[in-house]
């Protein structure tokens, strides 16, 4: 209960963020969140999915949401008649606006807090999630997979996961942002995992990839599979989604200086991946699958 009360102590009452708003002449158009802001289309695909395999309304959870609306694929499932969700994001500016645009969502709760794999479970526990709600979204920028790791460890089981995965690291190669207290992603490479290191940690506790939408992976519960949502493996997702997608180099310019990694066999990756992360020596786990 305790850490319930702290986490909705940064979230201003529903009223008065309302009134705020209505004052200033700066209420949200309820059309925005029907505005696809995903980065690479993700939103489409996730809205496609829980079409086919959520029935009626459900719970989401976005973990890392910044403000909402900008490239997020969640915002159209937290507005929808009937749904019910956590967003958790810890940068203040970006909560700010996160808690004024969702404001006028009556199934939305609201959290400021560093989300870790040491706290993931509790923060969820706090705001009574049900254990098999509808979808996850993780987009960290660092140690998304060990705090995916913890909550599937738990009794958590969401039937969608979707999760931002580095896609600069080729099929092949095991690649992982360890969690430490005082690292912050600085807008370079170093962040997420990879789409090997992703499938190895969440397909034991009963989940298969569907696919990769750029650099974002789906996993669905394997309970949940039918004949037009099946499991695509790592490399061949990989290819589709991202390496051989049309637009890739349009929509990932800054890749331009590691679009190599893409064509090294494993072994190979995994030297020149260790020699390019050096400054970030022991905070990541890499290997060849």
């Amino acid at each position: 209960m305790k850490l319930k009360r702290f986490l909705q102590d940064w979230v201003l009452p529903r009223k008065l963020i309302e009134l705020l708003r209505r004052a200033s002449g700066s209420l949200e158009d309820p059309g925005n969140f029907s505005i696809d802001r995903s980065n690479a289309g993700e939103r489409q695909a996730l809205e496609s999915l829980v079409s086919r395999l959520v029935p009626g309304p459900g719970y989401v959870i976005d973990i890392a949401a910044s403000d909402g609306l900008s490239q997020s694929c969640t915002a159209g499932l937290f507005s929808s008649l009937g749904w019910r969700g956590l967003a958790v994001e810890m940068d203040p500016i970006k909560f700010s606006s996160l808690a004024s645009t969702y404001s006028l969502i009556a199934g939305a709760s609201l959290a400021r807090t560093r989300i870790t794999p040491s706290n993931a479970s509790a923060v969820l526990q706090a705001f009574e999630v049900p254990a098999n709600f509808s979808v996850l979204n993780l987009d960290i920028d660092s140690y998304d997979l060990r705090v995916l790791e913890k909550l599937l460890v738990s009794k958590y089981r969401p039937a969608i996961i979707t999760m931002e995965i580095n896609e600069k690291i080729p099929p092949g190669v095991f690649f992982t942002v360890e969690f430490d207290e005082n690292h912050f992603w600085k807008g370079d490479h170093f962040y997420g995992c990879s789409i090997d290191a992703a499938c190895e940690v969440v397909r034991p506790f009963g989940y298969f990839l569907h696919r990769v939408e750029h650099n974002n992976a789906f996993f669905i519960r394997s309970d949940l599979a039918t004949r037009d949502v099946d499991e695509l493996p790592p490399g061949l997702a990989f290819e589709r989604g991202y390496k051989n997608a049309p637009n890739r180099s349009a929509m990932f310019p800054y890749n331009s200086d590691v679009d190599h990694w893409l064509e090294l066999e494993p072994g190979e990756a995994v030297e020149e991946i260790a020699l390019f992360f050096q400054q970030y020596s022991g905070m990541f786990t890499l290997r060849a699958t």
